[in-house]
């Protein structure tokens, strides 16, 4: 039976929404106050705006508040749903009025993309976009990679008993700690943890290489950010090429892979259970998906017009592979795809995209251990059709402990499959419609509506409005 909510269900949706709103506003004192010591007044005043609207907003929506509201399962889907639109079209006041987006619905487009950590951009010169545009731009993939609810969450807002359903609302399965705020905590201090050692290791190498200090801080917590949170914006339009060294590109690269990594597992390895990391299926499968997809990518360039070489397949082709399934940093053009890559090349980069990281990481795509699942399903198919009838057939797998493979897990990880697939077949179609090849259209399709951020070259300003 389909769900009707009532006026008074609307009320609680709107009222803890509101309250996420009012949160962003809050949030604005960053990139505010970056402004501020930077001289950059009139990106102040954008800030000033942001936050006007983004607490005009929030307050009217509190004030829908009821007696002892208490968030119930379908209370915490629509709020989740409801706070990623709203907190998109809040985020976006600022950078619509700094002149770098030619309407508002992209400067929606980039806070959308954010958000979501996808990475894709419709910026304009953003070689020169005021560094608190770009801390704002970069923050909101900083709290999108944990989720706005997760940040929520972790602030203790009084959720009167909804706390749980709201996580699970933002697609997370597993409750690393008992409590689901010292859990939303936890993810917190994993990613301040990784985010805090990459800044740290990219200033050093900037340092190195001659750039400011206060240039080359704002650049590696930037970086960082992006990578652990498999977000993918820039500070420069050429992303990482514009720094061209190759120790920057580890440690993004190093980043990226920890933060596909399902944060339950980071909380195995950190009470010193490592021997799961080699166990888990969504691992395996991770690592198996990443080395075939890797393979694939170096023969496609091997036999393409690339000329850099083995380190060159190194050090373009794997990090593609990687960013694929992650953050969607770029050492490589958005032409280069389609030249150096070779078909087999893009196809095996559409497939890394498409399959993604892990559950309940800040990974996009239809997560590797569905893939492993519906392998294992296929397994338990098999040893079905050739066992007696009376005999009793269980498929285990290990995720972070021993589990048996039901029939309600198979069907669940088919149906989510299915729709992420229709997705990309959709966005595919659409693309093709607008007059770009089945390859562009295809990679673009499957890299937005899996969070990859990897462009080949379909998403700019001059992109069509419908597309």
């Amino acid at each position: 039976m389909w769900v009707r909510m009532r006026w008074q269900d609307i009320r609680v949706v709107l009222h803890f929404t509101g309250i996420f709103v009012v949160g962003l506003g809050i949030a604005m004192l960053i990139p505010l106050a970056t402004a501020l010591v930077y001289r950059e007044w009139s990106a102040a005043l954008d800030y000033f705006a942001g936050m006007g609207v983004a607490f005009t907003v929030g307050m009217v929506m509190i004030s829908s508040m009821i007696k002892r509201p208490r968030v119930s399962h379908v209370h915490a889907m629509a709020i989740t749903a409801f706070a990623w639109m709203v907190a998109a079209c809040v985020a976006a006041v600022p950078l619509s009025l700094s002149g770098n987006y030619v309407t508002y619905l992209d400067a929606v487009f980039d806070a959308i993309s954010g958000f979501t950590v996808s990475g894709l951009t419709v910026v304009v010169d953003l070689d020169h976009l005021a560094l608190s545009h770009n801390m704002w731009r970069h923050l909101t993939q900083f709290l999108g990679g944990q989720g706005i609810v997760v940040t929520a969450l972790s602030m203790a807002f009084a959720l009167k008993g909804g706390a749980f359903s709201l996580y699970m609302a933002e697609g997370r399965d597993e409750r690393i700690l008992p409590n689901v705020i010292h859990t939303a905590r936890f993810i917190w201090i994993v990613t301040l943890t990784y985010v805090v050692t990459g800044t740290l290791a990219i200033f050093a190498v900037l340092m190195y290489l001659g750039m400011p200090i206060d240039r080359g801080l704002l650049h590696s917590f930037w970086i960082a950010v992006a990578a652990f949170d498999t977000g993918g914006f820039a500070p420069q339009r050429m992303n990482l090429m514009y720094y061209h060294n190759y120790l920057v590109e580890v440690v993004a690269l190093l980043l990226m892979m920890a933060g596909s990594i399902n944060f339950g597992l980071h909380a195995t390895v950190w009470r010193g259970n490592r021997v799961e990391i080699r166990r888990n299926l969504e691992t395996r499968v991770l690592a198996s998906v990443s080395a075939t997809m890797i393979a694939l990518v170096a023969m496609g360039m091997a036999y393409s017009a690339w000329t850099g070489g083995a380190l060159g397949i190194f050090r373009k082709g794997v990090f593609q592979v990687v960013a694929g399934q992650s953050a969607g940093h770029q050492t490589v053009y958005p032409s280069q795809f389609m030249d150096d890559f070779g078909g087999i090349g893009i196809l095996a980069i559409i497939i890394g995209m498409a399959v993604g990281g892990s559950m309940s990481s800040t990974g996009g795509g239809f997560k590797a251990l569905r893939v492993g699942v519906m392998w294992k399903s296929l397994v338990l198919s098999i040893k079905k059709s050739l066992a007696p009838p009376t005999a009793a057939i269980m498929v285990r797998y290990r995720h972070l402990g021993e589990r048996i493979l039901t029939s309600e897990v198979t069907s669940t990880t088919a149906v989510v499959l299915t729709l992420y697939l229709l997705t990309y077949a959709a966005g595919a179609i659409i693309g093709m419609a607008y007059g770009y090849s089945p390859a562009q259209a295809t990679f673009e399709s499957v890299s937005a509506t899996a969070n990859s951020g990897l462009s080949i070259g379909v998403t700019s300003a001059s992109m069509p409005t419908g597309l």
